[in-house]
């Protein structure tokens, strides 16, 4: 299929799917969505307003890890998909999508089969351009390969800290508090040390 057979097949009037995704875990926010949605919204908004496309509809997961597929706003895309409501969709990057490169093989095989435009923004990823699409698979390798090595990384660190006698949670547990001197120890409050002490007596 070349790229005028897709832009003959895309339907312009169906929604523009405009996918948002945070992972678990960021902590820039300002009330309700984080800065990075808020970014990521405005962003895609503007490069579809750019391209003329209408119709747009944001589908958006905030604090969702990208290692799983079942997350709410990304299955109700998918569905509108399936029911050929959804006649592009808009990412900023692959990584948005997901770092299972197996799954997200299947989500653009879907794409395809319901005639759906799939643009990554910043991937340079257009499938309206066929030769755009052939380091896709690469890429999302790569990004899988890279989560797997973060979390490794993050569970040596932590177990690391814990074993060197470090506290590995970020808030001291009631009854102390963090010594002034050095926040990688805890000293007693003592203040609530009587009420722990207390509690004790009365259950012992």
């Amino acid at each position: 299929m070349d790229a005028q057979e897709v832009m003959h097949m895309t339907d312009y009037s169906k929604i523009t799917a405009l996918y948002s995704r945070l992972s678990v875990g960021d902590e820039d926010r300002d009330g309700g969505e984080s800065n990075s949605i808020q970014n990521q919204k405005i962003f895609l908004e503007n490069y579809a307003r750019g391209q003329h496309l209408t119709n747009i509809r944001h589908y958006i997961d905030d604090d969702e890890s990208g290692r799983f597929f079942d997350r709410s706003a990304y299955s109700r895309m998918m569905d509108d998909v399936e029911n050929g409501k959804i006649g592009v969709c808009i990412m900023k990057d692959l990584t948005r999508w997901g770092r299972d490169y197996l799954q997200v093989g299947n989500a653009m095989e879907i794409f395809r089969r319901n005639n759906v435009r799939f643009i990554a923004v910043n991937n340079g990823i257009d499938s309206e351009k066929p030769d755009t699409l052939e380091f896709a698979p690469f890429i999302n390798i790569m990004s899988e390969w890279y989560a797997k090595d973060i979390s490794k990384k993050v569970k040596t660190g932590i177990k690391t800290k814990g074993m060197s006698g470090k506290p590995i949670v970020t808030e001291a547990p009631y009854g102390y508090v963090k010594d002034p001197d050095n926040k990688d120890f805890w000293i007693i409050d003592e203040e609530a040390a009587e009420v722990v002490r207390l509690i004790f007596r009365l259950f012992i």
